[in-house]
């Protein structure tokens, strides 16, 4: 899931809303438009004439919950599908459908201390006007144990302990150093920036907890799609 912003330039005037339907589907499927999709309105962002429209989508690739954990990261690109309703001087026309390929590039950082046990990958495709935030993969870590629970620890259960402490300790027994992995999403050919937090949580070194930020000589990490 991840933020993108879609922009729209009124082509005349007396342009008095645009309506962005759109929806997504695997490649090389058509949109049906029949079905429920979504609907967004564009904001204008300027007064003079040409008005620029712009609104922020939030895209969920269009794969089944049920995949696993291998075959989702496995599942690399879709097609964003859309096209604007324009009411123009009491009337209402569509323009063309357009299909956009969305796709994924996976990015990956190295711990050598083997002492981070999450982490979280942020990134914007839009110079940090919007950033998304994902959790990484563990290399080697079983998908059961990928995540833990985000509530405090005074709410959680006995099972959520045992399921820590299970955690822990498989980590403490994967070969050094640890790999994170992760994914960014975006229109092909798109920029992004990112970076990525590490976080020693559950260690068994009580002097070294918290955690860093992974920075490329002090500056974002950056990528095409």
């Amino acid at each position: 899931m991840f933020f993108l912003r879609k922009d729209w330039q009124d082509p005349e005037d007396g342009i008095e809303a645009v309506l962005l339907h759109w929806t997504s589907t695997l490649l090389e499927q058509e949109p049906n438009w029949k079905r429920p999709h979504q609907v967004t309105m564009m904001i204008p962002q300027s007064a003079p004439f040409p008005m620029r429209r712009q609104c922020i989508l939030w895209v969920v690739p269009p794969f089944s919950r049920r995949l696993g954990t291998e075959a989702k990261k496995n599942a690399a690109s879709f097609l964003l599908h859309s096209f604007c309703e324009v009411i123009q001087r009491g009337r209402t026309w569509n323009t063309k459908t357009t299909g956009q390929e969305i796709r994924a590039i996976t990015v990956s950082h190295v711990d050598p201390s083997a002492e981070c046990t999450q982490g979280w990958l942020y990134y914007s495709l839009d110079e940090l006007a919007h950033v998304n935030c994902t959790p990484l993969f563990l290399e080697g870590l079983p998908a059961k144990y990928q995540f833990i629970s985000s509530l405090p620890l005074d709410g959680w259960s006995d099972k959520n302990f045992k399921v820590s402490a299970k955690r822990y300790k498989l980590i403490a027994q994967l070969p050094r150093p640890h790999t994170f992995h992760g994914q960014i999403w975006g229109p092909a050919s798109a920029r992004a920036v990112y970076s990525v937090y590490l976080r020693r949580h559950g260690t068994y070194n009580p002097f070294n907890e918290g955690g860093l930020w992974v920075l490329r000589e002090g500056r974002l990490w950056e990528v095409r799609l």
